[in-house]
């Protein structure tokens, strides 16, 4: 074999090998985008498609990254493990509160937080709440791990006794609905959708009062600490692009 047949074949092994090793490389940077059906900032519409409020926004900051993604729902306890178990995996919409804040790479905000409202059925006359004290009265539901679980465990509510932790907001809904709870905490907008979805009236519920503001914590997207900073660094600069974009 001549010199030059050798050097070609040696040089072509050499660009083979590199290129793989860039394929690799850009295999292990994709994204796990992981998220929860929790309306309106990120749920999964008629066509299956994963849409909402913080969805376009995350979407548009991924695309900003150049980085490759996909993006699945599921329940939030089974998100929330995921993203704090795995590399490369980020998850959205998630409260900036001080028991989760080592456990991410934080980007904040992606949307502004909607209060929650308590919400009776306008039947229940024997039920009053004119402060937040007067919730824990009553019983009420709240999906596994979410910030309203913890807030309202923060209120006083035990688990199973007063408050029924369910794996996700529709059916803490449906048990609201069916008088199994007494109370539903819910954005207006998530509990007018789905009194239309089941042909309800909006009168058959009364709200009686709103979660102050001010304990609400940033809504962000959060990346598991697991995952290198250059893909760190690459997602806080598209962040950091798309929101100064306004």
């Amino acid at each position: 074999m001549s010199h030059s047949i050798l050097r070609n074949f040696f040089l072509a092994n050499i660009i083979l090998v590199v290129s793989n090793s860039i394929n690799l490389a850009l295999a292990n940077d994709k994204i796990q985008v992981v998220t929860e059906n929790w309306y309106p900032y990120n749920y999964t519409n008629k066509n299956g498609s994963i849409v909402g409020k913080s969805t376009a926004v995350v979407k548009k900051i991924l695309a900003q990254s150049t980085l490759d993604y996909s993006i699945e729902a599921f329940p939030w306890t089974r998100a929330f493990n995921l993203s704090t178990t795995q590399p490369n995996v980020l998850i959205y919409s998630i409260l900036r509160t001080p028991n989760r804040e080592k456990l991410f790479h934080w980007f904040c905000p992606i949307s502004t937080q909607e209060p929650h409202r308590i919400y009776k059925l306008t039947n229940r006359n024997d039920i009053t709440v004119n402060t937040e004290k007067d919730i824990k009265n009553y019983t009420i539901s709240a999906t596994r791990g979410t910030f309203l679980h913890q807030y309202m465990v923060g209120l006083g509510f035990i688990d199973e006794v007063n408050l029924q932790v369910t794996s996700d907001d529709e059916v803490a809904t449906t048990l609201f609905l069916a008088g199994r709870v007494d109370l539903l905490a819910d954005f207006e907008s998530s509990i007018e959708r789905s009194l239309k979805e089941r042909r309800l009236d909006k009168s058959m519920v009364t709200q009686l009062f709103i979660i102050p503001a001010e304990n609400y914590p940033a809504n962000c997207m959060a990346l598991s600490k697991q995952t290198s900073t250059d893909v760190v660094n690459k997602i806080r600069k598209a962040h950091q692009d798309v929101m100064s974009q306004g």
